[in-house]
C-alpha cells in the first residue's frame, strides 16, 4: 500500500480525503496556499505544503508535482474540484512516476466535453441536443425552453436556462464575436428529477453500480441537497443506465464516476453527463451500500484491483445538506449546543456524520465554493428528510448570511 499521499485539495473535500488515507494507515500531506487561514485540514494532516496564494495554489501543477517528489508522496488525491478532471494534469503525474488517484487520463480527455460524452454514451443521439454553432445556424430548429451549457467543467457552471429563441440568438452571438462558441452546446429544458449514480469502473471490463441518487433540490444549478434513490419501478431509467455501463464497460473505465439522468414526467430518461471523479454528495451512496468509496478508489488504484472496503451501514435511506454562505464574512458561532465543533450528537434511531473545513473564527472569503460544512444521515425509509430536520434544529451558525433554511423551506 501506498506511504504517502499528496492531498490535492481544500477544507471539506481534504478533511475527507485525509480521513480515507488515515483509515489505510497511510501518511497523508495536503497543499495550502500562503493566505488560507489555519483550517482543520491542517490539523489533521502528516504535512501541510504551500504551494501558491489564492486559488493558484490549488492548481499550480509545478508545483504540486515538486511537492509530492520532494515529500516522497507516491500518488495525488485530488478529490473533486479544481485538478480532479484535469487530464493533462493526470498524464503528468503519470510521466512523472505519480499515481492520480481517479480515471485515466484517457477517460477524462473522453469524458471533459459533455456533449461528446452524450454522444458517446447514448445509443442514439438525443433529440434536440446540439453544438451552439448548429443552434446559431438555425435557430428555429432548436427546443424551447432550452439550456445552453458550457461543454467543460462542472458543478453547474456556465449553465442557463433560456426561453425566448431572440435571447438565445443575442446569446449564441456575443459567444460567437469572443470566439468561445465551440465551448457551449444546447440541450432541450427537460422539467423532471434530476437522477444520478454511482458507478465504480475496475478497467478489466466491469462497471459496478453502487447505488443511485435523487439531487433535484437545486439553486441556479447548485446542488444542495441529495437523497439516496430507489429506482426499482423506473424501467427507462435503469435500461438507460444498463446502456451506459455497457459502455463504459467496452471502454475499460477505472475508478469512480457519476452518471447523471434527467427522468421526465413520464419516466423517460435523458442522459446529462459522466462526472469521472469523486462527487460531493458521495457519502450518501456511501451510508446505503456500505462502502468506503475513496479507501476503494486508493486501494484500486494501488492494486488494480476492486476490492470494496466495508463501512458500518445499516440503512434504508440516506440524505446529505450542504451549508453554504451566502455572502462572505466570518464565522463567529457554529456547531450543535453542547458539542464543541465539528463535534456533533448522533441523530435519534439514525446515523450520521459531519464533513467541515471551518471552525469558529473562520472567514469566509468568497474566493472558494463557501460550502462550510455537509451533513450526512441515514435513516429508516421515508424518514431522511424529517430526521435531518430534527437534527439540525439544534445547529447554530452564527455570523453572515447562510442557506440553513433551504432544508424547511422546499418540499
Amino acid at each position: 500500500m501506498y506511504r504517502r499521499i499528496l492531498i490535492a485539495n481544500r477544507a471539506d473535500c481534504a478533511v475527507r480525503l485525509i480521513r480515507a488515507c488515515h483509515e489505510e494507515g497511510i501518511e497523508a500531506y495536503v497543499i495550502t496556499s500562503r493566505d488560507e487561514q489555519a483550517r482543520l485540514a491542517h490539523a489533521l494532516a502528516d504535512g501541510v505544503i504551500c504551494t501558491g496564494a489564492s486559488m493558484d495554489a490549488y492548481l499550480a501543477e509545478d508545483d504540486i508535482l515538486e511537492a509530492a517528489r520532494l515529500h516522497g508522496c507516491e500518488a495525488i488525491l485530488p478529490g473533486w474540484g479544481f485538478l480532479s478532471e484535469d487530464a493533462l494534469f493526470a498524464r503528468r503525474c503519470r510521466l512523472a512516476h505519480i499515481d492520480f488517484i481517479g480515471p485515466g487520463e484517457g477517460h477524462l480527455w473522453a469524458f471533459g466535453d459533455k456533449l461528446e460524452t452524450v454522444r458517446l454514451l447514448s445509443d442514439t443521439r438525443q433529440h434536440g441536443v446540439m453544438t451552439a454553432e448548429e443552434a446559431l445556424a438555425d435557430l428555429g430548429s432548436v427546443p424551447m425552453p432550452c439550456m445552453l451549457k458550457g461543454r467543460f467543467g462542472g458543478g453547474g457552471k456556465q449553465v442557463t436556462r433560456m426561453t425566448e429563441r431572440e435571447s438565445l440568438g443575442v446569446r449564441l452571438s456575443a459567444l460567437r464575436d469572443m470566439s468561445r462558441l465551440r465551448d457551449y452546446y444546447v440541450e432541450p429544458y427537460i422539467d423532471g428529477r434530476h437522477i444520478e449514480y454511482q458507478v465504480m469502473g475496475d478497467g478489466c471490463g466491469h462497471v459496478h453500480v453502487l447505488g443511485a441518487r435523487d439531487c433535484t433540490w437545486q439553486n441556479g444549478h447548485q446542488k444542495y441537497m441529495e437523497l439516496s434513490y430507489e429506482d426499482a419501478d423506473q424501467a427507462a431509467l435503469r435500461a438507460a443506465r444498463d446502456g451506459v455501463c455497457v459502455r463504459l464497460s467496452e471502454l475499460g473505465y477505472r475508478g469512480y464516476g457519476t452518471v447523471e439522468f434527467i427522468v421526465d414526467r413520464d419516466g423517460g430518461a435523458h442522459l446529462l453527463e459522466l462526472n469521472p471523479r469523486l462527487q460531493v454528495e458521495h457519502g450518501v451512496t456511501e451510508m446505503t451500500s456500505g462502502i468506503d468509496i475513496v479507501r476503494t478508489a486508493i486501494r484500486l488504484a494501488w492494486s488494480g484491483r476492486y476490492e470494496p472496503v466495508a463501512v458500518p451501514a445499516n440503512v434504508e435511506e440516506a440524505i446529505e445538506f450542504r451549508l453554504f454562505a451566502r455572502g462572505t464574512g466570518r464565522i463567529g458561532r457554529i456547531g450543535f449546543d453542547g458539542y464543541d465543533w465539528p463535534g456533533y450528537p448522533q441523530p435519534e434511531d439514525a446515523l450520521g456524520r459531519v464533513e467541515t473545513g471551518y471552525a469558529c473564527g473562520a472567514e469566509i472569503s468568497g474566493v472558494y465554493d463557501g460550502m462550510i460544512a455537509r451533513f450526512i444521515l441515514g435513516a429508516p425509509l421515508g424518514k431522511a428528510r424529517a430526521c435531518m430536520q430534527k437534527w439540525l434544529s439544534g445547529f447554530v451558525v452564527e455570523g453572515g448570511r447562510h442557506n440553513l433554511n433551504d432544508l424547511y423551506d422546499q418540499p
